[in-house]
Parts: C-alpha cells; sequence; structure tokens
C-alpha cells in the first residue's frame, strides 16, 4: 500500500489527523496497540451521530409540545368565555353586527355605548374570519362600517391609529373619509371603500374592555368629522 500503509488498512485525512482504516478481519495482533480506527468504528460512529441529532429533534417536539398545553390550559382561558348579550364569536373576538343603518359618527356612538369600538381588524386572518361569517348568512351578507377614518394622509383605525393596510393588506378605493367594508354582491366579495361619514350603513362592533379606546374614537371623530 502506499505511504507504507499495512497491508488491509488505509488512511482517511480528517482536518489535522490521519485516520487508519483497517479491516478488522486482517488486523494482525501486534497492531492491536497502534491508534486505529476500524470501518465498524466509523459506522458505529455515524449511527451514534444520527441518534443524537433525533434525540435533539425530539426534545424541541417534546418543549413545543409543552408550551402548546400551557397556552391551552392556563393562557387561553379569556378567549373561551362567552359573548356579551348582542355580540357573537368570530375567533378570539366578539361583534355585533346592527341591523339598522346609521352614519359613521352615530355607529362609532352606539357603539361606544355597548362597550365596543368600530370593528378594527388587527391581521388578515381576522378580517378573514370575519368576512367568511358574512359571507356565510344572506340576512348579514350587507356592507358595514368599521373603524377606519382617513384624517387625509393615510387610513388609520381609529382607535389604535394603526395603519389599515399594515393590517389588511388591501388597498382602499374611494374618495369618502370613513372606511366601509363593502359587499360586492355580482362578484360576492368584500372589499374597502373609502365614503362619505355622513352616508347610512349597517356597523360592526368589536366587543372591548378598553375604555381608553373609546374616548380616542371621540376625539377623532370631533377632529375630522367637523364638516360631515
Amino acid at each position: 500500500m502506499s505511504n507504507g500503509s499495512p497491508r488491509g488498512s488505509r488512511e482517511i485525512k480528517l482536518g489535522d489527523s490521519t485516520l487508519r482504516i483497517t479491516n478488522p478481519n486482517k488486523v494482525h495482533p501486534s497492531q492491536n496497540g497502534n491508534k486505529q480506527v476500524s470501518e465498524t468504528d466509523l459506522y458505529l460512529l455515524g449511527s451514534m451521530e444520527k441518534l443524537v441529532y433525533k434525540m435533539d429533534f425530539l426534545e424541541k417536539r417534546v418543549k413545543r409540545t409543552e408550551e402548546l398545553l400551557y397556552y391551552v390550559i392556563s393562557g387561553n382561558n379569556k378567549a373561551k368565555q362567552p359573548c356579551a348579550k348582542n355580540f357573537t364569536r368570530v375567533g378570539q373576538f366578539c361583534y355585533h353586527m346592527s341591523n339598522r343603518e346609521y352614519d359613521w359618527k352615530s355607529s362609532a356612538s352606539l357603539c361606544r355605548a355597548m362597550g365596543g369600538n368600530l370593528v378594527e381588524f388587527e391581521s388578515i386572518e381576522e378580517n378573514q374570519d370575519v368576512v367568511a361569517m358574512l359571507q356565510s348568512d344572506k340576512k348579514i351578507r350587507k356592507s358595514y362600517w368599521t373603524g377606519g377614518l382617513n384624517p387625509g394622509l393615510l387610513w388609520i383605525w381609529a382607535a389604535s391609529a394603526r395603519p389599515v393596510h399594515h393590517d389588511t393588506k388591501q388597498n382602499v378605493i374611494g374618495d369618502g373619509r370613513c372606511l366601509k367594508l363593502e359587499y360586492e354582491p355580482s362578484s360576492r366579495t368584500y372589499m374597502y371603500r373609502g365614503e362619505d361619514c355622513s352616508q347610512k350603513h349597517r356597523f360592526i362592533c368589536e366587543l372591548s374592555n378598553d375604555d381608553e379606546s373609546v374616548n380616542k374614537i371621540e376625539r377623532i371623530a370631533k377632529d375630522i368629522l367637523v364638516d360631515s
């Protein structure tokens, strides 16, 4: 063999070290004192590495399962509580869909009196959940006021002042300053439209325990709807 390797063996370069791989059937007794690694040893080493990887993977899965169980048992109790009277649970939140039509300012006031805010979608998923619920029932498949307002620069949610587009990823059509979730019968879809705040529509009220959000609605409404 090359490099003076004994018969029945071969060498492998690992970094700065050299391992001599031998055929265990051809190892001479006089070689037992040398530092050698057989092919069987390498096979066992590879198996051990795979076992360690699998154990690490299983440990992460168990940890994730524990976190989910903890959330279900102790972290989500509020979401399981029943909604207040006249409110319906959709996903994690409670909503009231009005049967009568009002202008935006009146809708915000009525919603405030019920202990909520005009709906503000905090995520695309929440938006999709509410739209799916509206489309599932012909009786409520209407257009609704939401909590969106346009003070002049961009659309924001009145209570939180978050940008509407950031939460919905949808463009708003129309030139009005109050945001309507509009149902389009021909395509059976919902879209966002800016409409004159004095127009009358139904509204969606989202239950809230945050009294400060109610004050924000009132302040913003007074500021930008003075000419409505």
